[in-house]
């Protein structure tokens, strides 16, 4: 509420888009913390006999930004990503943090890759091989 008194009551600075426009590009900079998150619903997940496939957009982060961990404990792979937006009001830097679940058991998780590329993280997890069941013989008594 201070944020629409402070700008009802001072001056119009010169260059101005138009009063809603400042307020709410005001109140957006007084509400953002220095750090954001950003979420990216473009998400896809594929599981073949091979393996699975997850592709992630990441627009604007950069390999050295990105962080991919396993824990095996709670066999969940972890994904970390900051990148750095620029405006004509400033630059603010944003975080990204997603988890998903790859089963140690179905996955071979020590063959991990990921790998970033035109803002798109994938992460391919190969599948491990089954072994053949073993079919055994009923005898009749």
């Amino acid at each position: 509420m201070t944020d629409l008194i402070n700008y009802l009551t001072k001056p119009r600075v010169a260059r101005s888009y138009s009063p809603m426009f400042d307020l709410f590009n005001s109140l957006e900079q007084s509400l953002a913390g220095p750090c954001e998150s950003f979420s990216n619903d473009n998400i896809r997940f594929n599981e073949t006999k091979e393996g699975s496939h997850v592709e992630i957009d990441l627009p604007g982060v950069k390999k050295e930004d990105l962080k991919v961990t396993y824990n095996e404990e709670n066999c969940q792979a972890y994904i970390e990503a900051k990148r750095t937006i620029t405006s004509k009001t400033g630059s603010k830097q944003e975080t990204y943090n997603r988890s998903f679940n790859v089963n140690k058991n179905d996955f071979n998780v020590e063959q991990l890759k990921a790998e970033i590329m035109d803002g798109v993280l994938r992460i391919n997890v190969p599948r491990k091989e089954r072994a053949e069941q073993k079919v055994i013989n009923v005898e009749v008594a």
